[in-house]
């Protein structure tokens, strides 16, 4: 055997250079085809390539052609090499030989040529040599980067490192790391039987794109390396995309892993998708995944509702159930999967029951707002007040304040006045008061309870009120109401 690194002959099965102590390797990988070959090879026994690695086709010449020209025997690497560069500095030397002067000697000129001629040669071999030493220098560069990434592809391939570190290695040298994509997880599926490969299948994600996307990877053990391929892609236009355990509040003990269903294996991990910019109370969604190892199918289930603030401060969509059918074991699987991750919050029955509630108090608060539906406000808000005011006693009253009118005086059919106020009844028997001081409108009795038929004041600041059901007084000053005759 020879050295690799500096042309000295080893004794075999050495491990190590017993000169330089550069690592021995009996085999190197083939820049083409990516298959094992002879350290010493020139021409891969494989696809027929010419080896890049220099070293061995020097090594090869050597040992084939001791004598051969221009490489004198028993000469390595580096005594070669030091000699090309001795040869660089010798011809500066021949330009300051002295050169005899040729004007008008016949005698002469052939000499004087010689001469010339001479020197030129010299300077063509410096730059011959210069030119040889450098491509040689390269060479040693290109096969120290071979024998690393060589070493780097043995370390990676070994059982013991993590799948992550695997997977990104193996992106970048097929180059499908181009995406800039970053690594959301990998998991390792081992081989139960000769006949089925070890595995790795990872995820990739991008989030700062208008397109933000999720890539399912498939990486299979061929001989001592991998077999990469693409297995799914999935956008997700609009949204945003975080794949990490704290953030789905989620045990990383369960989320990614390997799991096997129905006799087959699949990958299962989970990510949040939210809207884009979307914050507190904004739209939100976590989505779970099954991916079927080789059937190469991705199936998701998604649980979508607003996004709300834990008492921690992490952040949960608030949901009803999941946006998908789980009419499938692999839909059921991930139903049940949902539950461990502290993300998602499925509302209960009494929860659902209570948002409907308020959603339709809202929604007829809403309905009463203006000018317009200012009798209508004042019965709602008033209902229990009235059904007090006729047990007796008196009651506050909620009234509600408008800067505009909130009465047609085209159908006013009784108004009173004072210095502080006017009192108006319609024709639909409400009445309505105005404050001369504040230029407020306000309801006085809505007409619900039985229209009002007359009005008149009783006192300075109150309103006798006489209706199909009793009359009622109204003290214009606190807001306060009882019934009488």
């Amino acid at each position: 055997m020879r050295c690799q690194h500096c042309g000295h002959g080893v004794p075999d099965d050495s491990a190590f250079c017993n000169r330089c102590g550069y690592r021995m390797s009996k085999e190197v990988m083939c820049d083409y085809c990516h298959k094992p070959m002879p350290s010493t090879s020139v021409f891969c026994p494989h696809c027929g390539k010419a080896v890049s690695n220099a070293m061995n086709i020097a090594s090869s010449e050597t040992a084939s052609n001791p004598a051969a020209p221009g490489r004198p025997q028993g000469q390595t690497y580096n005594e070669q090499r030091r000699a090309a560069q001795q040869a660089t500095r010798q011809p500066a030397n021949a330009w300051q030989q002295p050169v005899e002067d040729d004007d008008d000697d016949d005698d002469n000129g052939g000499g004087s040529n010689f001469n010339r001629n001479l020197i030129i040669g010299i300077v063509l071999a410096v730059i011959a040599i210069a030119l040889l030493s450098l491509m040689r220098h390269c060479n040693s560069q290109e096969n120290d980067r071979l024998e690393a990434r060589a070493d780097s592809a043995a370390i990676i391939a070994d059982g013991s490192q993590d799948p992550v570190a695997v997977l990104t290695a193996e992106l970048s040298r097929n180059a499908l790391s181009d995406d800039k994509a970053y690594t959301g997880c990998a998991v390792r599926f081992a081989s139960t039987d000769p006949d089925t490969p070890e595995r790795i299948v990872g995820v990739t994600y991008k989030d700062d794109t208008d397109r933000p996307f999720i890539k399912v990877y498939n990486l299979t053990r061929d001989g001592g390396g991998w077999k990469t391929e693409l297995g799914q892609t999935k956008y997700f236009d609009g949204r945003s995309i975080i794949m990490d355990n704290s953030s789905l509040i989620a045990d990383a003990m369960n989320v990614p892993r390997a799991v096997s269903l129905d006799g087959k294996q699949y990958l299962y991990f989970a990510f949040l998708n939210h809207l884009k910019g979307a914050g507190e109370g904004g739209n939100g969604r976590v989505t779970l995944c099954l991916y079927d190892v080789d059937g190469k199918k991705l199936n998701t289930l998604t649980y979508d509702g607003k996004i709300r603030s834990r008492t921690d401060g992490r952040q949960y969509v608030y949901c009803r159930g999941p946006l998908e059918s789980t009419n499938t074991s692999e839909r059921r699987f991930l139903q049940q999967e949902a539950a461990s991750i502290g993300a998602i919050h499925v509302a209960t029955q009494e929860e659902i029951d209570a948002e409907e509630q308020a959603k339709a108090e809202e929604e007829e608060q809403k309905a009463l707002e203006g000018e317009e539906n200012a009798d209508a406000k004042w019965d709602h808000d008033n209902a229990e007040n009235m059904d007090k005011l006729k047990e007796g006693g008196e009651v506050k009253m909620k009234p509600t304040q408008y800067d505009k009118p909130i009465i047609n005086m085209k159908e006013i059919k009784e108004k009173l006045e004072n210095d502080r106020y006017l009192v108006f009844l319609d024709t639909k028997g409400s009445v309505v008061g105005f404050n001369k001081s504040s230029r407020k409108y306000f309801t006085i009795y809505g007409g619900k309870n039985g229209a009002a038929s007359g009005i008149s004041f009783n006192g300075d600041n109150s309103v006798h009120i006489k209706t199909s059901n009793g009359a009622i007084t109204y003290d214009l000053v606190h807001d306060k109401a009882k019934s009488g005759n």
